[in-house]
């Protein structure tokens, strides 16, 4: 459930502006060999302000991106046209993708899954599978548990590592929803696609006072599994 906090943060802080090295490392690998990068097809869920918009569109892919945030889409927009760039960019609710079914080669998920519940969550991957092509990769990047901040907040009942407020860690406290991956629940979250890879990245922050932790997963959807 996206949270009207993400207003105010992408209003007060000038930050998503660039994409991580993870993401660049999975797009160079699947889509640069790509013969007509135009006719690539990558939507974004939960773009922001648009940093990987920005990187995915000067590489020449045909570029989506949706966001909750009316002020991240429009400071998404903005940049890209500043930047002679252009994409097809929505305000829109994740669970509900406003296109039609087997569109999308590739969708993008840069830490927005996490801040569902986890019924949501498999709502969102449903959604995701849906509107990828047969064949589609689906990339997914998200907090894992041991993250500095799991274990100091609101947890939500009925569900293992899911907090509605933090109190504390490496995340903002007011995000609204939080959930943390642990790796016995990926494969009940991702299992409607193939799982081709699952790495991981942990790193300190601010002189080591906390850790974050977060799944790289990439899933591919198959011709057998959606009964083509």
């Amino acid at each position: 459930m996206w949270n009207k906090n993400w207003d105010n943060i992408f209003t007060e802080t000038d930050w998503g502006k660039y994409p991580c090295e993870e993401l660049i490392r999975f797009v160079a690998r699947n889509f640069f060999g790509s013969p007509k990068r135009e006719e690539v097809k990558i939507l974004e869920i939960g773009c922001g302000t648009g940093g990987n918009l920005w990187f995915l569109t000067r590489e020449g892919f045909d570029v989506t991106g949706i966001d909750g945030s009316s002020v991240g889409v429009e400071k998404a927009e903005k940049r890209l046209t500043k930047n002679g760039l252009s994409a097809s960019l929505h305000v829109g609710d994740v669970m509900e993708l406003p296109w039609d079914a087997d569109l999308f080669d590739c969708v993008i998920d840069n830490e927005c899954i996490y801040s569902n519940t986890f019924a949501d969550s498999l709502k969102i991957i449903n959604e995701v599978k849906r509107v990828l092509k047969p064949g589609g990769l689906f990339y997914s990047k998200t907090f894992m548990t041991g993250t500095s901040g799991d274990g100091m907040g609101d947890k939500l009942e009925g569900e293992k590592n899911t907090y509605t407020k933090l109190h504390g860690g490496a995340l903002r406290t007011n995000y609204g929803v939080v959930r943390f991956t642990e790796e016995a629940e990926i494969d009940s979250l991702y299992g409607v696609f193939n799982i081709e890879s699952i790495d991981f990245v942990n790193r300190s922050d601010k002189n080591r006072a906390n850790e974050i932790k977060e799944w790289i997963i990439i899933c591919r959807k198959t011709a057998i599994m959606d009964g083509a």
